[in-house]
C-alpha cells in the first residue's frame, strides 16, 4: 500500500526524551532504504488546535489531513523510492493515531532505565532555549499555521526558566501535566513524563497487530548490539540481516553518554521511586 505516488510505508521510532530512539534511528538510516526526517513536528501538529495535552486519537483522521500529512512528509524524502523514518517523541502519545492515518506504518517503541532517562530529562525541563536553536530544529518543516503555538510556547517557557528555574512544559505534555506541575519539584515532573509517556504508548501498541510494533529496550541494544540489531532489522524488513547487525555493533557505543543530565537529589530519588516501579516491572515483562 502506498499513501500516495511519492511515499512508501513509514516507519516511526518512538519513546520518552532521551530514550535512545534518535541513536536507533540513525542506525536504520545508515542503511540506503530509509531517509530520516528531523523534527518534522509542525507537520504532525496539522489541525491540533489549542488542548491542554498532546494525545491524539483514531477519531482525529480525516481523508483531508491524512492527504495533507502524508504529502508534507512525503515532500521531505530526497528519494521517493527511500522509506520515511521519524523519531519524535510526541508519537508515543499519538500512537492510534498514527495507526489510523497510516494503517501499514511500523512503530518501534524506545525505553530506556527511568535511572538513566529521567536526568536528562530533567536537564531538559531546566535548561534555558534560544529562539535560534528552536527554529533552527525545526526550519524544513515549519508550517506558517502552526508558528503562532509554538511562539506562544516558547515564549511561556522562556520566561519561566529565567524566573522560576524550570519551564512551563518541555517535550510532549502529557495528561495532566499542567496539574502536576503546580505541586511537584521538576524532578518529580520528569519522572512523571516518563512514567506517562511509557504507560501510555505500551497501552496504545498492545491494541494494535503485533507484527506492527516493535519494543526495543536501550540497555539491551548497548549490552548487545548484534542480538537487538537482528530484531530491529527483521522487523523494518531489510534484506541483509547479518550485514546490518554488524554493523551496528561498529555503530553502536556500549558506553554511550549523553553529558548533559541533572541528577535529582537523594529526597527527590526516594519519591520517584515507588511513583515509576510499576511501571519498570512492567517494561521488563514486555516482549516483542
Amino acid at each position: 500500500m502506498h499513501y500516495n505516488d511519492e511515499m512508501l510505508p513509514p516507519i516511526f521510532v518512538t519513546g520518552t526524551p532521551r530514550s535512545g530512539k534518535s541513536v536507533i534511528a540513525n542506525l536504520i538510516t545508515r542503511e540506503q532504504e530509509f531517509q530520516l526526517v528531523p523534527e518534522p513536528l509542525m507537520i504532525w501538529d496539522m489541525d491540533l488546535g489549542a488542548r491542554d495535552d498532546d494525545r491524539r486519537g483514531a477519531l482525529e483522521v480525516t481523508p483531508s489531513l491524512r492527504d495533507r500529512i502524508t504529502n508534507a512528509c512525503s515532500a521531505l524524502l530526497e528519494n521517493p523510492e527511500q522509506r520515511y523514518v521519524d523519531d519524535l517523541s510526541y508519537h508515543a502519545l499519538r500512537i492510534p493515531f498514527l495507526h489510523a492515518l497510516m494503517p501499514d506504518a511500523k512503530i518501534i517503541h524506545v525505553v530506556r532505565e527511568p535511572e538513566y532517562a529521567i536526568p536528562e530529562m530533567l536537564y531538559g525541563w531546566t535548561y534555558r532555549d534560544t529562539v535560534g536553536r528552536a527554529i533552527t530544529r525545526r526550519r524544513k518543516s515549519i508550517r506558517l499555521q502552526g508558528l503562532p503555538r509554538m511562539a506562544l510556547r516558547f515564549a511561556r517557557n522562556y520566561i519561566s526558566s529565567r524566573f522560576q528555574g524550570s519551564r512551563k512544559t518541555w517535550g510532549p505534555r502529557v495528561p495532566n501535566l499542567a496539574q502536576f506541575i503546580s505541586s511537584h519539584s521538576p524532578a518529580e515532573v520528569a519522572a512523571f513524563q516518563w512514567k506517562c509517556m511509557v504507560e501510555i504508548a505500551m497501552n496504545d501498541l498492545a491494541d494494535m497487530p503485533s507484527k506492527q510494533w516493535l519494543q526495543v529496550r536501550f540497555d539491551e541494544l548497548l549490552e548487545d548490539p548484534m542480538g537487538q540489531a537482528l530484531r530491529i532489522g527483521e522487523f523494518c524488513e531489510l534484506p541483509d540481516l547479518q550485514k546490518f547487525a554488524k554493523d551496528a555493533t561498529n555503530f553502536i557505543d556500549p558506553n554511550f553518554v549523553f553529558e548533559k543530565k541533572v541528577y535529582p537529589t537523594d529526597d527527590e530519588w526516594s519519591t520517584i521511586h515507588p511513583m515509576i516501579e510499576s511501571t519498570r516491572s512492567r517494561i521488563a515483562t514486555t516482549t516483542n
